[in-house]
């Protein structure tokens, strides 16, 4: 149960070798490579960055293909909108996916399927809109090509305001008496117009029409009638919406055949690139290649057996981390341990000379996570419904390790339901004798010492969180801090708890209490003993101030004559202007009393378990009050139950309906409380408890190997529940 101990890589590999190597690299997936340190110029050449533009090109090529056809793809695996389709394969299929012409041939299909119906969408709005211009002028029985007029007579069509229309005519009589106006369809609030005269007047009309809201329209690009361009525009759009249906079957059929092969071949050519741009972090020579990086001692053999295969044309040395090393970090636990590593992830993993908080973490937070709940039945469908995701879906690794802690809940939630009487969040005082029996507290009678409870566990994790943070720095080799830092800590709570339990020992527990711990976290003995900087008589002087500040403190603890105070005081202000040993305890002083200011910061984070408390009784109180309303409802059975005749058939429905709500409220309230119950018991651990001790911050163990998301490889073709093979 620690951080898995890591040996440093120096591989040196034959330049005739390296293909070998990295495949076999790939395949192994146990070394996390890192930048050579030796600075010497990498392997990657011109036929390398070649390589690596035309994968790239093949790459953006696949998951333009695979995220075309997604948008047609339909999954036949169960809750398929909200868990991602795997697809399994064996490793030798995996490698064996290259683009080939039939890969070029789907790509340039979809380019073309993606292509037309936005081009024929974009036709269809412009014959749309040709139709709505050529409406008004349906009726006019006069080829477009001829609106230009004829060798005496000219034609001016356009549109007019239809409230303007008959002060527009009087002008144009007015002014012409030769000319005609024929009005056709409207336009909105406008009205469509053909103004015919004699081209002797043709300026004259011009002019007129120019004074008005008259606004001339042309179509120079049509030449049949109104009507029969009107047809043509609807034939055209009806072989437009024709192609684009059988454009969508096509790219249906083409999904269901060509998607999870796409979505394979995408994921193959990446984890191929990977396999070409590795070769960037290694180091060259003109026959040599070198290739660094850390490795778990669990998988030392596995990459000894991959790189001894390659018949003496390697040489391999292992070290242990050094100083200055940044190694990845990996967690050993225990198998059923394993699952509340993803709390640890979720915060960071800790640096490699850390310790692995996991083990630590892991009572406190299943037993906070059971108190949230705090219900037999609601852990029973925890179980039951972690069980069917890991069991009966197609998920990925690492749902499954969550659906591992969901159930590790749901039992921690079924011994709190024992303990506090709570099945369904039914009254304890209705349940069997044989199950009262082990009921020890009744959180909605007894509020007061539930919160007591809640709140004691926030003192006894927040202060073994003091404790592991001492044991750390004493396994660093740093006493001091152990216990100036830490140890003082609880010194200062032990006092405070006798000050509070023991009667008449307030006084001398608060004062001796408060100004040892001062001392202590201000490191005010070893800035003046211990400091082998200072001369002999100054570490001496600094000492003796220390002891008379003790001998003043057991004053004002037990009463002492005030001379010993003054007789300090004195002593402080000659020390200071002689005495470097003085100055250096005093300054200690001072910082440890700001240090035990800082510790107010416990007060707060033992209140935050309180809310532990209230968690567990909003699960309670609403489980109640569902029960409460299916209760009420059910009671309305039994008048009908009694009535007999067509009454039984109303009684059935009212049962069932009781039923529902009963089911369906219960099944919310496990839902909504579900997320409060690990996101407030992961906040104490992330906040109260980690800030005692834990810094985090590693990197993970990240071995170099086969890059998939939507892949699940397989020593052979595996076909999982669920999932898909391609």
């Amino acid at each position: 149960m620690a951080v898995a101990r890591m040996l440093k890589v120096t591989a040196f590999v034959h330049s005739a070798a390296v293909e070998d190597a990295v495949e076999g690299l790939r395949a192994a997936g146990v070394l996390d490579i890192v930048s050579d340190e030796h600075e010497l110029p990498t392997p990657i050449a011109a036929a390398e960055q070649r390589r690596i533009a035309e994968l790239d090109e093949y790459i953006a090529n696949a998951q333009f293909v695979v995220t075309f056809l997604g948008k047609f793809h339909t999954s036949d695996a169960p809750f398929s909108s909200f868990i991602s389709e795997k697809i399994h394969l064996s490793e030798t299929e995996f490698l064996a996916l290259e683009p080939d012409d039939a890969f070029r041939d789907l790509y340039r299909e979809c380019v073309d399927l993606s292509d037309r119906p936005a081009s024929g969408a974009r036709q269809r709005v412009r014959l749309t809109k040709r139709i709505e211009d050529l409406e008004p002028w349906q009726d006019l029985h006069l080829q477009i090509s001829g609106w230009q007029g004829t060798r005496n007579i000219v034609l001016f069509t356009g549109t007019v305001p239809a409230n303007e229309g008959p002060a527009i005519r009087g002008r144009l009589r007015e002014a012409v008496a030769e000319v005609t106006v024929e009005e056709l369809g409207a336009v909105g609030s406008r009205a469509a117009w053909v103004v015919m005269a004699h081209r002797d007047v043709l300026d004259e009309v011009r002019a007129t029409l120019n004074l008005t809201n008259f606004s001339e329209v042309t179509f120079p690009d049509l030449s049949d009638y109104p009507a029969e361009e009107i047809a043509l525009a609807q034939d055209e759009i009806a072989d437009i919406d024709e192609d684009r249906i059988r454009l969508l079957e096509r790219a249906n059929a083409l999904s269901a055949e060509q998607y999870l092969h796409a979505v394979s071949l995408a994921e193959s050519l990446g984890s191929a690139r990977d396999a070409v741009a590795v070769r960037d972090q290694f180091g060259a020579t003109e026959r040599t290649v070198v290739i660094a990086g850390w490795v778990s001692e669990s998988n030392r053999a596995t990459l000894e057996g991959v790189l001894g295969k390659l018949d003496g044309l390697t040489d391999v040395s292992f070290r242990e981390a050094g100083e200055g090393d940044k190694p990845p970090v990996e967690l050993e636990n225990p198998r059923w341990l394993q699952p509340l590593e993803t709390l640890t992830d979720l915060y960071g993993r800790p640096q490699y000379e850390e310790m692995d908080p996991t083990p630590l973490l892991a009572p406190f937070f299943l037993l906070f996570f059971g108190i949230c709940i705090g219900d037999v039945g609601y852990g029973l469908m925890l179980i039951a419904g972690a069980y069917f995701i890991k069991n009966r879906l197609d998920v990925a690794p690492g749902v499954k390790r969550f659906m591992d802690l969901l159930t590790m809940g749901g039992v921690s939630a079924i011994i709190i339901g024992v303990l506090t009487g709570s099945y369904f969040a039914i009254d304890p005082n209705v349940l069997p004798s044989f199950l009262k029996a082990f009921v020890l507290i009744n959180p909605m009678e007894q509020l007061t010492l539930f919160l007591v409870i809640t709140v004691g566990l926030g003192v006894v994790q927040v202060f073994f969180g003091v404790l592991v943070a001492a044991y750390d720095a004493a396994k660093r080799g740093n006493a001091a801090s152990a216990v100036n830092d830490q140890l003082s800590t609880l010194l200062l709570a032990v006092m405070i708890v006798i000050a509070f339990a023991v009667p008449g020992a307030s006084l001398w527990a608060i004062v001796l209490g408060l100004g040892v711990v001062m001392l202590m976290k201000g490191h005010a003995l070893g800035a003046a003993v211990v400091n082998a900087e200072l001369p002999l008589w100054e570490r001496i002087a600094g000492g003796a101030w220390v002891v008379a500040f003790v001998g003043w403190l057991i004053s004002v603890a037990f009463g002492g004559p005030s001379l010993i105070g003054w007789a300090l005081l004195a002593g402080s202000v000659v020390g200071l202007m002689t005495s470097k040993g003085v100055r250096g305890t005093i300054v200690g002083l001072l910082g440890g009393v700001y240090a035990v200011y800082g510790m107010t910061g416990f007060l707060s984070d033992i209140l935050s378990y309180s809310r532990l408390a209230a968690l567990g009784l909003s699960g309670m109180l609403v489980g109640s009050v569902f029960n409460l309303l299916a209760g009420l409802v059910w009671d309305g059975a039994a008048g009908l139950f009694a009535q007999g005749g067509f009454s039984l058939v109303g009684g059935v429905l009212v049962v069932v309906f009781a039923s529902l709500i009963f089911v369906v409220g219960h099944v919310f309230n496990v839902v909504i409380n579900l997320l409060g119950a690990f996101v407030h018991p992961a906040r104490l651990q992330f906040v109260e408890f980690f800030s005692k001790f834990y810094e985090g911050g590693g990197r993970n163990y990240a071995p170099f190997g086969y890059r998939t998301k939507a892949l699940v490889l397989h020593a052979q073709g595996v076909q999982q529940e669920g999932g898909t093979e391609s």
